[in-house]
């Protein structure tokens, strides 16, 4: 008998799913060198992979995630023995006020207030926006005894407020579209600064972000190698904001974006300065190398 669970979640279920979203596959296993090799096997069938220890998932619903009631309106079972899978979600209760979630998602946004005016940068910017923009309508949704997870019908409550018109909505709605570009390296489908500059008021007029600064590259490195330590950075953030460092340089290093493109799996080891700065480091000696390289003059990465 297997000993994981396995559950297809989110906009795949949806019925306005399309080739935009995300076909999104929850792996639940009891320790990480299991989740790691189911991880490899369902990413070769093009899934975007969540993956959780029991004790973890357990974890979040006893402490009321809204992870857990996504997966709990949202979520298809394919395997699950004992229905152990199942008694987690079922047993989830919702806080009684989501406000430090909420403050947590307005804390978030300080990352993208610095963009590397490189095209990678820009599309670094719009991924994290979209990414906390739903994190922060949802749990102003769930303030309220909403719950909804679908980023169009959360733009569409917008609209119903009066607080964005349809013009905005499409707009927003190309976030997804450069996400999806983005992640999959559809580096010819990258959005222009003309798009970010449009899509900056609308956000800012909502309240979540109050200025946006566009900055050369070596300028934007300088301020994460000085902040990114000192600051009140959280795990999550550290990792992104690496990964806006890597954006910023004309760089392809595979088991470097593996890291960065894996926010679930490696954001707890960004608690670790060491780490970070390695990352950092290691970023950093490769654009040199690959500098000095392409100058003609010869020099090896160790």
């Amino acid at each position: 008998m297997k000993n994981y669970s396995v559950a297809v979640f989110g906009s795949s279920l949806r019925a306005d799913f399309d080739k935009y979203s995300d076909r999104d596959l929850l792996v639940v296993a009891n320790n990480f060198k299991t989740l790691e090799k189911l991880k490899e096997t369902y990413y070769k069938d093009g899934w975007s992979i969540s993956f959780y220890t029991y004790s973890k998932l357990e974890y979040l619903s006893k402490n009321g995630s809204l992870f857990i009631k996504h997966l709990q309106k949202e979520s298809k079972i394919i395997i699950d023995p004992n229905d152990r899978f199942k008694d987690i979600i079922n047993h989830f209760n919702p806080k009684t006020d989501y406000k430090k979630d909420i403050k947590d998602c307005e804390n978030y946004f300080n990352i993208i207030k610095t963009v590397p005016k490189t095209t990678l940068g820009f599309a670094w910017f719009c991924d994290c926006l979209f990414v906390g923009l739903r994190n922060y309508l949802v749990f102003k949704n769930a303030e309220n005894g909403i719950f909804e997870f679908s980023f169009i019908k959360l733009l569409n409550g917008l609209k119903e407020q009066g607080l964005i018109n349809q013009s905005d909505i499409n707009l927003l709605r190309e976030l997804r579209v450069v996400k999806r570009n983005y992640r999959e390296e559809i580096l010819d489908e990258l959005p222009s600064l003309d798009f970010i500059k449009k899509v900056i008021p609308i956000v800012k007029d909502l309240g979540i972000l109050d200025s946006v600064k566009f900055v050369e590259s070596e300028t934007f490195q300088s301020l994460i190698e000085k902040s990114i330590i000192k600051s009140k950075f959280n795990p999550y953030q550290r990792l992104r904001l690496v990964e806006g460092y890597y954006c910023s340089q004309d760089l392809n290093i595979p088991e470097l974006k593996k890291i960065i493109s894996n926010p679930q799996f490696y954001a707890c080891k960004m608690k670790d300065n060491d780490f970070t700065l390695n990352l950092i480091s290691e970023i950093k000696k490769r654009h040199t190398t690959l500098y000095k390289n392409n100058s003609g003059i010869i020099a090896k990465t160790k």
